[in-house]
């Protein structure tokens, strides 16, 4: 009785060691099944009028910012939105992912149809814009403009996607 009391506290601590490697593992790694997505805008402010399809001299890039929806649906209280960064110069394609500068979206969460809306919103807007984007009609909404984007990313990977006038692509991936 013993040896068998021994050999099941013995496979119980082999089991709860193998748990702590796996979830270091996928703490620090992106799994097959990830993806990590981050937005970037090659646009001239000059041409985002244009591209959102709104009137010549609506945005302005010290007043309004691009939001971007990503097409995920995460679980409570997890990131699915995201301020479009411009610096596409700053882009690494040989980064490794470091946890807590991305935000990793398992399978189920990421949307089939793989499209994210685009927002311009008043930089004083204080609240989600998830949570007001049927609003966009109202007269003292925040948010100037939305479009549609199709996004195709790779999973186990940081998918560095480029928004450009003629195009959506993977910076990594030309």
């Amino acid at each position: 009785m013993k040896k068998i009391l021994t050999g099941i506290i013995v496979l119980a601590a082999i089991l709860f060691v193998i748990l702590q490697v796996f979830t270091w593992y996928n703490g620090n790694n992106i799994m097959s099944n990830q993806a990590v997505l981050k937005i970037y805008m090659d646009i001239k402010d000059e041409d985002m009028d244009e591209y959102f399809g709104v009137e010549k001299g609506t945005y302005n890039k010290d007043n309004h910012m691009i939001v971007c929806n990503l097409p995920v649906q995460p679980a409570p209280f997890k990131q699915y939105q995201q301020v479009v960064d411009f610096d596409i110069n700053s882009i690494d394609c040989n980064e490794k992912y470091t946890k807590g500068d991305y935000v990793k979206y398992d399978e189920t969460e990421l949307n089939d149809d793989q499209n994210a809306t685009l927002f311009i919103v008043n930089k004083n807007y204080s609240h989600p814009v998830g949570m007001a984007d049927n609003q966009l009609e109202k007269a003292n909404s925040n948010i100037v403009a939305t479009r549609q984007v199709h996004l195709d990313y790779q999973m186990a990977a940081i998918n560095h996607i480029v928004l450009a006038k003629d195009r959506v692509y993977e910076y990594c991936n030309k």
